[in-house]
């Protein structure tokens, strides 16, 4: 019964999320823009979850680009499962419906995720995720101009730079795995910017396993051996790195046990909420969450923000002073 209970909860959550996403915005969307301390704007949400053959999760995506747009913010950041299925269409149309609806100038930094990768499988002729991983890069240059080649590359916002980590696996459902480039790139990038008290973004889908605490509510669901170990040393050799990610769909938590925010061994962690599909039920589980960046010359700041409502949750903000 509390199963039947659970999947009626997160049904409804998505409907009603779904029905917000078509009210008109209303009310102050003010920010701290007009301040000159404020060097960098980054609107960031995950998990949009996409179908080209269903509207309702298309309009969604375009509500939340929307409300961003009231911020000008200097980029977007979309932190994988882009679509349900990774079929080509709706990988395609993804692109289409941020380069349409995103405010001109606004930098997008997108990543794929499992379901754009590893579940890429299940539609469009059961493609493999090396040709899903293609796909998507080809499409990252066509509509964004990344001119990338490779499955690691980096972003520059304002002089800020965002790594992007994407899986590598060659038939995974949810468990990325990288190559032994990928993560020299990291290395590498991360010792040219992570410099003169300059934090560094590295945007992954899969979180690093203990981190979020998903031995509480997805049991292993975290970046596996030997990759885990690796990106996790890789990241704790510099200062204020920054590790953003999606995935786990667990809604929002401050309790020690499956944080949204963490500091570990000196690296800030940050995993969003499905903005789409349901989230667990912790602290709060509702759809068209995610997040506004702003980065200082002291600090970086992440409030909290329901992109569906219009409206802040400032109990889920946080302040990084940066070294």
């Amino acid at each position: 019964m509390s199963n039947v209970l659970l999947l009626i909860q997160q049904f409804v959550s998505v409907i009603v999320s779904v029905i917000l996403a078509f009210i008109p915005f209303s009310g102050s969307a003010s920010l701290e823009k007009e301040d000159p301390d404020v060097r960098l704007t980054m609107a960031i949400v995950s998990d949009v979850h996409i179908d080209d053959r269903l509207p309702l999760g298309k309009t969604a995506l375009k509500s939340i680009y929307w409300d961003m747009n009231k911020f000008d913010p200097d980029g977007v950041a979309v932190l994988g499962d882009l679509t349900n299925y990774g079929d080509y269409a709706t990988t395609e149309k993804f692109f289409k419906i941020t380069t349409e609806t995103l405010n001109d100038g606004v930098q997008p930094v997108i990543i794929s995720g499992n379901h754009d990768i590893g579940h890429a499988k299940e539609a469009d002729g059961a493609r493999l995720n090396p040709e899903a991983l293609a796909d998507f890069m080809d499409l990252c240059n066509e509509y964004l101009g990344y001119g990338i080649d490779k499955p690691a590359y980096t972003v520059e916002v304002n002089g800020y730079h965002f790594i992007c980590l994407n899986d590598e696996s060659a038939d995974n459902w949810d468990h990325p795995e990288y190559s032994d480039e990928s993560l020299a790139f990291l290395d590498s990038e991360l010792a040219a910017y992570a410099v003169d008290g300059m934090p560094v973004f590295v945007c992954m889908h899969v979180p690093l396993s203990d981190i979020h605490g998903e031995k509480y509510f997805y049991e292993g669901g975290g970046v596996e051996e030997p990759w885990n170990a690796q990106i996790k040393t890789t990241l704790e050799k510099y200062d204020n790195v920054f590790c953003l990610t999606g995935h786990f769909h667990k809604g929002l938590s401050n309790d020690i046990s499956t944080p949204t925010y963490v500091t570990v061994n000196g690296v800030h962690y940050l995993n969003l909420p499905s903005s789409l599909m349901p989230n667990w039920p912790k602290d709060y589980a509702i759809n068209g969450l995610g997040f506004i960046m702003t980065v200082t010359d002291s600090a970086v700041n992440f409030r909290c923000r329901n992109y569906y409502m219009h409206n802040w949750y400032s109990v889920f903000d946080y302040s990084e002073p940066l070294v």
